[in-house]
């Protein structure tokens, strides 16, 4: 660990709009009311013009703003977490996204490397099978782990498996045309994480999201990747089913939320700061 790093900044991907909607706003009062003492940074296209107080910009080329595709190209991209290499953790927070109190710093002691709110079997998330953190719209994230798993030597698919997978039932002349593949697939800058995640965006299943990645994947290229459980996650931000997820977590209020206009709005307004509060934001 480089001893001159800052701790932990808070990096807010922005849309390519300047104008935030009134939810929008809301999320951005909890972030400055509560974060207020740490370093912020929109994360906007090269062509927007906006300037929000508090908050540094850094640039990215328009082609990674628009759609959930371009995000995860983004949030899959080297060059965005180098961008943040003087700090040790990055907090994302969409501005879908709340939280509730300054707890960050003792979220960075837990040496987690990935931390956001579980995904659990319920209504809102059927395709859920087993519970797991996590989302990744409010999560904290790890710089010098996440930068191992680009420059991981392991493979992405082993290639005798792949052999087995695609041509071990084609006709000879087939698996003859085809074995150029067989060799290239071990040769690891052929075959690695980054050529992964150079297509993970193009997945059909529903798991296309940057998050699945880093929640599912990352693990194996580096096998000592530290994802939070699914107890810690609760403790630490909630997404679907807050209701359901209070109950789980000993009806304690985690550290934050993601998507709560979206997932039982009423749950959560009891606990928005009070309008006045934005003054402070500069926002009104």
């Amino acid at each position: 660990m480089n001893t001159h790093q800052k701790k932990v900044a808070v990096v807010v991907p922005m849309h390519n709009r300047s104008e935030l909607t009134p939810d929008e706003q809301v999320s951005f009062q909890h972030l400055t009311h509560y974060l207020h003492a740490y370093d912020k940074y929109l994360v906007v296209p090269n062509s927007l013009n906006i300037d929000l107080p508090g908050c540094s910009l850094k640039r990215f080329g328009d082609e990674y703003f628009g759609s959930v595709a371009a995000n995860t190209r983004l949030l899959l991209s080297e060059t965005f977490y180098r961008s943040f290499s003087e700090y040790q953790y990055i907090l994302i927070y969409h501005l879908d996204a709340l939280v509730f109190s300054d707890q960050l710093e003792a979220w960075c002691d837990t040496g987690l490397d990935y931390i956001g709110p579980p995904w659990i079997h319920c209504a809102d998330s059927p395709w859920v099978k087993e519970a797991r953190v996590g989302n990744g719209g409010l999560s904290l994230r790890k710089i010098e782990s996440f930068l191992k798993v680009f420059h991981s030597d392991v493979y992405w698919m082993e290639p005798e498996e792949y052999w087995r997978e695609r041509y071990a039932g084609m006709p000879a002349y087939v698996r003859m045309l085809n074995l150029p593949r067989r060799f290239a697939k071990r040769l690891s800058w052929l075959n690695n994480a980054r050529l992964e995640m150079s297509q993970w965006h193009l997945r059909p299943d529903g798991t296309k999201n940057e998050d699945h990645f880093w929640s599912d994947r990352a693990k194996h290229y580096v096998p000592d990747f530290r994802v939070a459980s699914v107890e810690v996650g609760l403790r630490f931000a909630f997404e679907v089913a807050p209701r359901l997820c209070y109950d789980m977590n000993h009806h304690q209020l985690p550290f934050g939320c993601h998507a709560w206009p979206r997932y039982d709005r009423s749950f959560w307004e009891p606990y928005l700061i009070s309008p006045h509060a934005a003054w402070s934001t500069g926002l009104v």
